[in-house]
């Protein structure tokens, strides 16, 4: 079952920019666009570009490595639909940005003991 996960204050994401947040165990690429929220993968899937820091055209992101675009919507590149990222769930509760994830990657990445062999 999936999960939302508290990530950011809605006021600290401005509008027409991407902010990478960590939501469980993954590295999410939040966006303000015209109003909408949008969180995809932050990693590009050609050679693993913060997305994230990319430059934003519309509902576009153009990964800042190498320029492959992905539609925040679908998570699917308008140049080329075998490439896509993952897309999550967005909403506002109190003023704070949630992000769904499945449950797999909802879970924080456990601390190892540094006493154990």
């Amino acid at each position: 079952m999936a999960k939302f996960l508290p990530v950011l204050p809605i006021a600290d994401l401005p509008a027409g920019r991407g902010r990478c947040v960590t939501a469980g165990r993954r590295d999410v690429a939040l966006f303000q666009v015209e109003g909408q929220l949008y969180a995809i993968d932050n990693s590009c899937p050609h050679r693993g570009g913060p997305l994230a820091e990319g430059d934003l055209s519309g509902c576009v992101i153009y990964c800042p490595l190498h320029a492959w675009s992905f539609d925040l919507r679908t998570g699917v590149s308008p140049s080329n639909s075998r490439a896509k990222v993952a897309t999550y769930p967005v909403r506002v509760v109190a003023g704070t940005i949630e992000v769904e994830l499945p449950d797999e990657a909802a879970a924080p990445l456990e601390e190892a003991d540094p006493w154990s062999a």
